[in-house]
């Protein structure tokens, strides 16, 4: 908004400050407090001839600008970047396993899986409920649903059935894999949309419970969540007007497919250094936005890092800075530094009365030969919304 408005009074807030040496964004952790110190060399020239000397003309000659920030999240990567570590090497290195971890997918957004060093990855989709309603009750039959080479369940016995498959988030595909090809008469998919239940369409091999392979659909924009038998998500279902032969189900579960489905960041854990490992939705695959799928996966351990001191250079990289106050705090910007170096400042003080603090400067390096348009960085503001 144009000034003058008090729409624009801004209390900084939202604070992240990204560091890339080449391996990927690193959020360098909580920031302290932050100052941004641009510097300008100036020439000046004068002149006399309104019978005093004075200041005619300026020429910027230098120009500097640092960002002077202070960390309290003394990781090993910050330590090492403070002290000009050298390489870091894993003392008492392993593996440990994490089976099944939720992860809500948004957008195209790669989110953590809070592990460093990944390997064996699988994700895959899956149901929070599935239930059965034969017209008097209801057959809780989840854990059947979500376990492979477990008990198969028939989906429909009869044209009194009821069959809902039920998420905490939205979702558009699910996955039949059959003991039994089902034959059925009339089979009608819902969904909720707030006050009644309204006709799903579904396609892929498994939408008439007759094959093994997907049921698809395009999740509709007013399905909301509903309650059924105690549980309250985002449900469909499914019944027929007459049945000749009885689906049995052996799972709704499907693994899904790397740089198709999703992509994977493994992350790092070793003497180059540690990332943590990410996983995103590709927009043309089988996950919804907004998704919550099972990530399965090996990560590496160790019992203590360690780097030698004042072994190394500066680290040098590129950075972002983000400020993002809450909504109704002012405005938001980022800013885009193509190349800098991280470097300590000042004194580590360790006092027993606060929090440890890491004292960092930031310094921007000239980068025109890469961005000629922007050689010592660019400010973005985001869209009023």
């Amino acid at each position: 908004m144009l000034p003058p408005s008090t729409e624009n009074l801004t209390i900084p807030g939202g604070i992240k400050l990204f560091f890339d040496a080449g391996t990927g964004e690193r959020d360098l952790g909580n920031i302290v407090d932050l100052d941004l110190d641009p510097k300008t060399e100036e020439l000046k020239h004068y002149t006399n001839r309104s019978g005093k000397r004075r200041v005619d003309k300026v020429f910027p000659i230098e120009e500097e600008l640092t960002m002077k920030f202070k960390l309290d999240e003394p990781v090993a990567e910050n330590l090492a970047a403070y002290f000009k570590g050298g390489p870091t090497e894993l003392m008492g290195a392993g593996t440990g396993q994490v089976t099944d971890q939720k992860v809500t997918l948004v957008s195209l957004i790669l989110s953590s899986l809070g592990k460093y060093g990944l390997s064996a990855v699988t994700v895959r989709q899956f149901l929070d409920k599935c239930f059965r309603f034969d017209g008097a009750a209801y057959q809780d039959l989840s854990v059947e649903a979500d376990t492979e080479a477990g008990t198969p369940f028939d989906a429909l016995q009869d044209a009194d059935d009821v069959l809902y498959l039920g998420k905490n988030t939205p979702f558009q595909e699910v996955y039949t894999d059959l003991a039994v090809n089902g034959a059925y008469t009339g089979l009608t998919w819902e969904y909720w949309n707030g006050s009644a239940w309204q006709t799903l369409a579904v396609s892929g091999a498994g939408a008439n419970l007759d094959a093994d392979g997907p049921i698809t659909f395009t999740p509709p924009v007013d399905w909301v969540k509903t309650t059924v038998n105690a549980y309250t998500g985002y449900f469909i279902r499914v019944k027929a007007t007459a049945v000749t032969t009885a689906a049995t189900v052996n799972c709704f579960r499907q693994n899904l497919v790397q740089n198709v489905d999703y992509i994977l960041d493994p992350g790092r854990a070793g003497v180059d250094g540690r990332l943590v490992g990410r996983v995103g939705r590709l927009a043309a695959g089988n996950i919804a936005d907004g998704e919550e799928v099972m990530v399965s996966f090996t990560y590496t351990t160790w019992t203590a890092l360690r780097f030698p001191i004042a072994a190394g250079n500066f680290v040098e990289g590129a950075a972002r800075l983000e400020c993002h106050p809450a909504e109704g705090r002012g405005l938001r910007f980022d800013i885009e530094i193509p190349k800098c170096q991280l470097k300590p400042n000042g004194a580590l003080t360790l006092d027993d009365k606060k929090t440890l603090e890491v004292p960092m400067t930031l310094e921007v390096l000239d980068n025109y030969s890469a961005t000629p348009d922007y050689p010592y960085g660019r400010v973005v503001m985001l869209n009023e919304v």
